[in-house]
C-alpha cells in the first residue's frame, strides 16, 4: 500500500456515505469500506468490458477475495463523497492484487486497501488460470 498521497489510479469510482454506512459514533463503519471497494472493482471490471456474469458465462471464471489488508487513516462521515480507486498492483497466473485507496473527494486519503483476488472456476471454485485475453483487458 502507498503512503499518504494516492497514486494515479487506473479507475476511480465515487460513492456517497449514507446513514446505513455509519456506526453509533456517526463515522463510516470499518466494513463499509470493503463494500465500497467491492463496488469499485465491479464497476472497474465492467468498464473493461467484463461483467461478473460475462466472466462466468464466457470464461467459466469468477474472482473471489483471497486476502484483504486495510489501513484506516482518518474517519469519513455521513454524506461525504468518497473516491475509491482501483489500481492493479500485480498479476499472477491465477490471481490479481489490487490497490484501492479511498479518498475524500478533493481531499485526503481516508483509508488504503490491498485486495488479492483469486480466479476460480465458476463450477468448481478451484483456482483457475486467468485467460490471456482477460489479463490484457485488465492490464493497466
Amino acid at each position: 500500500m502507498s503512503g499518504r498521497e494516492p497514486r494515479p489510479r487506473a479507475y476511480q469510482h465515487r460513492v456517497r456515505v449514507y446513514y446505513e454506512d455509519t456506526d453509533a459514533a456517526g463515522v463510516v463503519y470499518h466494513t463499509s469500506y470493503l463494500r465500497y471497494m467491492d463496488r469499485a472493482r465491479t464497476e472497474w471490471l465492467r468498464s473493461r468490458g467484463w461483467s461478473v456474469e460475462r466472466l462466468a458465462s464466457e470464461l467459466g471464471l469468477l474472482f473471489v477475495v483471497g486476502a484483504v489488508k486495510v489501513r484506516y487513516r482518518i474517519p469519513a462521515h455521513h454524506d461525504d463523497e468518497l473516491d475509491v480507486g482501483v489500481q492493479v498492483e500485480s498479476m499472477r497466473p491465477a490471481s490479481l492484487t489490487i490497490d484501492q485507496p479511498v479518498v475524500r473527494a478533493g481531499g485526503p486519503v481516508i483509508c488504503e486497501g490491498s485486495i488479492r483476488l483469486v480466479a476460480v472456476g465458476s463450477d468448481s471454485f478451484r483456482p483457475k488460470p486467468i485467460p490471456e485475453t482477460l489479463l490484457r483487458a485488465l492490464d493497466p
